[in-house]
Protein backbone atom coordinates (compact mmCIF):
# COMPACT_ATOMS: atom_id res chain seq x y z
CA UNK A 1 0.00 0.00 0.00
CA UNK A 2 1.38 3.29 -1.08
CA UNK A 3 1.68 6.36 1.70
CA UNK A 4 -0.24 8.87 1.05
CA UNK A 5 1.72 12.47 1.56
CA UNK A 6 -0.23 15.59 3.24
CA UNK A 7 0.97 18.35 1.44
CA UNK A 8 0.32 21.90 2.22
CA UNK A 9 -0.45 24.67 0.37
CA UNK A 10 0.36 28.49 0.87
CA UNK A 11 -1.98 30.58 -0.22
CA UNK A 12 -1.60 33.44 -3.18
CA UNK A 13 -1.79 36.99 -2.70
CA UNK A 14 -4.58 38.52 -4.98
CA UNK A 15 -2.41 40.53 -7.65
CA UNK A 16 -6.07 41.81 -9.50
CA UNK A 17 -9.47 42.72 -7.54
CA UNK A 18 -13.03 42.54 -8.91
CA UNK A 19 -14.97 45.83 -8.82
CA UNK A 20 -16.42 45.12 -5.68
CA UNK A 21 -13.21 43.76 -3.99
CA UNK A 22 -11.72 46.67 -4.56
CA UNK A 23 -14.70 49.19 -3.91
CA UNK A 24 -14.54 46.90 -0.43
CA UNK A 25 -10.51 47.71 -0.39
CA UNK A 26 -10.90 51.33 -0.65
CA UNK A 27 -13.82 51.92 1.21
CA UNK A 28 -15.46 53.69 -1.77
CA UNK A 29 -18.52 53.98 -3.92
CA UNK A 30 -18.40 52.31 -7.45
CA UNK A 31 -18.58 55.77 -8.80
CA UNK A 32 -15.65 57.23 -6.93
CA UNK A 33 -13.68 53.85 -8.17
CA UNK A 34 -14.97 54.54 -12.10
CA UNK A 35 -13.50 58.04 -11.66
CA UNK A 36 -10.19 56.43 -10.67
CA UNK A 37 -10.32 54.39 -13.70
CA UNK A 38 -11.02 57.10 -16.15
CA UNK A 39 -8.69 59.77 -14.89
CA UNK A 40 -5.80 56.77 -15.06
CA UNK A 41 -5.45 57.10 -11.31
CA UNK A 42 -5.35 53.28 -10.73
CA UNK A 43 -4.20 50.37 -13.13
CA UNK A 44 -7.17 48.18 -14.49
CA UNK A 45 -7.38 45.32 -17.22
CA UNK A 46 -10.61 44.44 -18.99
CA UNK A 47 -11.74 41.04 -20.23
CA UNK A 48 -14.95 41.03 -21.69
CA UNK A 49 -17.49 43.26 -19.23
CA UNK A 50 -15.40 42.36 -15.98
CA UNK A 51 -12.62 45.13 -14.83
CA UNK A 52 -10.17 44.16 -12.81
CA UNK A 53 -8.28 46.62 -10.55
CA UNK A 54 -4.36 45.79 -9.90
CA UNK A 55 -3.96 45.59 -6.23
CA UNK A 56 -0.45 47.36 -6.33
CA UNK A 57 -1.70 50.42 -8.27
CA UNK A 58 -4.61 50.81 -5.48
CA UNK A 59 -1.50 50.85 -2.59
CA UNK A 60 0.41 53.56 -4.98
CA UNK A 61 -3.10 55.70 -5.28
CA UNK A 62 -3.45 55.82 -0.92
CA UNK A 63 0.62 56.47 -0.57
CA UNK A 64 0.42 59.53 -3.00
CA UNK A 65 -2.91 60.66 -1.22
CA UNK A 66 -1.94 59.99 1.71
CA UNK A 67 -2.15 63.45 4.37
CA UNK A 68 0.77 63.80 6.89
Amino acid sequence: MAQRRIMKVEPVQKKWLSMREAMAYLGCSERFLRELKNNAEVKFAKRGRMIWYELQSLDRFFERNRVI
